[in-house]
């Protein structure tokens, strides 16, 4: 080893020796940095799976609505047409809302003379006056050609649509309803495509309940049509938690199904309007609020098939489809005890 060499060892150990032991380990540390090689070779997923992070530090949940990046929004409460009282405290009168779908520009199925959103109204006020006579307590979500939501509220296109249903979800919770039913008829491309079927959801709590009101309603109308003479084909009772994949997402009926959340470039491409949806400015999604009850969504009928249009002409036959959706809700109420 040379003069020079040994003196430079020298004065670094000096100059360690004065910084003290956190330089000394800062410098080890240093020199013993893996090759580049070596330091890939660590950023492996089997190398980092044998690291246990640190616990997160807990970090508080906004409340909806609120504004910021990266937080969720809670859909629009809006005032409803329908202005209805819930059950006062101890009264155990049942009480079940009816919801005729579609209504005002959305108008359903339409075809064979039978226009869909009238259709479903009047057969809401057919089966309203039988569970009526029976003592239950009916509440239509809406009784005209019109939202449910308050008059003067301007909105349009997939905005308007999604408003007015969760309307309707807010005014059978706001009533504390037993059941919320939800009459409907079908359509399709084949006018092969004929019968009834009534759709329930397999993820929400009472989903044994939504079950079984969904069977009964089936079974009662498909059994009126035929002792009134009109058999008609039986499609049964099917779960709707998956009715549509879209993205590797499943999505029930909207009226049925959990909250949803939707980013507003969602609500864009479906031809809505984020903030008509309660999205604020930072806000990144918005979420829908769920019926809080037992629920069943009725399809009496394909509009499209003209032998199943012809039975929605009937008077007959529509007085046999109201008792049979009559009859199978007040059954489930029966094994059912009140909310």
């Amino acid at each position: 080893m040379s003069v020079r060499l040994l003196g430079l060892l020298l004065l670094l150990g000096a100059v360690l020796a004065a910084c003290g032991p956190q330089a000394a380990s800062e410098v080890a540390r240093a020199t013993t940095s893996p090759s580049p090689a070596t330091a890939t070779a660590a950023r492996t997923p089997e190398a980092t799976a044998t690291v246990t992070p640190a616990p997160a530090t807990p970090t508080s949940t906004p409340a909806a609505g609120a504004g910021g990046i990266g937080q969720v929004g809670a859909a629009p409460r809006d005032v409803l047409r329908i202005q209805a009282l819930p059950r006062a405290l101890g009264d155990r009168t049942r009480l079940v809302v009816v919801d005729p779908g579609h209504a005002e520009d959305e108008v359903g199925a339409a075809a064979n003379g039978v226009v869909e959103k009238h259709s479903n109204l009047d057969m809401a006020m057919r089966v309203e006056a039988l569970l009526q006579q029976q003592g239950v307590r009916v509440v239509l979500t809406r009784r005209a050609d019109e939202r449910t939501y308050a008059p003067g509220t301007v909105i349009q296109g997939n905005s308007a649509t999604r408003r007015d249903l969760q309307a309707r979800i807010d005014l059978a919770n706001d009533l504390n309803a037993d059941f919320f039913v939800s009459l409907h008829s079908n359509g399709a491309a084949s006018t092969a495509e004929r019968g009834v079927e009534v759709y329930w959801d397999s993820g929400r709590p009472f989903a044994a309940l939504n079950q079984q009101l969904a069977t009964s309603i089936q079974a009662a109308v498909v059994g009126e049509m035929a002792a009134a003479g009109m058999p008609v084909t039986d499609r049964g009772a099917k779960d709707d938690a998956c009715l549509r994949f879209f993205r590797g997402r499943c999505f029930p009926l909207f009226v049925l199904g959990p909250g949803r959340s939707t980013t507003g470039e969602e609500i864009i491409q479906r031809g809505g309007s984020p903030a008509e949806l309660g999205l604020a400015p930072g806000q990144t999604s918005v979420t829908s609020r769920a019926t809080q009850m037992p629920g069943a969504l009725v399809e009496l009928l394909f509009i499209s098939s003209p032998e199943d249009a012809a039975l929605l002409r009937s008077e007959d036959a529509r007085d046999a489809m109201a008792r049979g959706v009559a009859r199978g809700i007040i059954e489930q109420l029966n094994r059912t005890p009140p909310r």
